[in-house]
């Protein structure tokens, strides 16, 4: 189970959501997440819908790193 801070770019809400197992691949550019991303007031979210905050790309390259 991986937790990460979005922001939502229509509600402009921070949220926590649990990711599920977060893979890198080499050939892209974004992560890929086990999980869908779900925002508490709007729903499900793609990547373009959402922002990483600053305590979620913390959070992101600790995953990275541990990998």
């Amino acid at each position: 189970m991986s937790v990460l801070n979005f922001e939502c770019k229509t509600c402009h809400q921070d949220f926590d959501a649990d990711v599920g197992k977060v893979t890198f691949d080499e050939n892209e550019e974004r992560p890929n997440f086990e999980k869908a991303i779900i925002c508490k007031n709007c729903g499900k979210r793609t990547l373009d819908n959402i922002y990483l905050t600053e305590i979620g790309q913390t959070q992101l390259t600790q995953i990275f790193l541990a990998h």
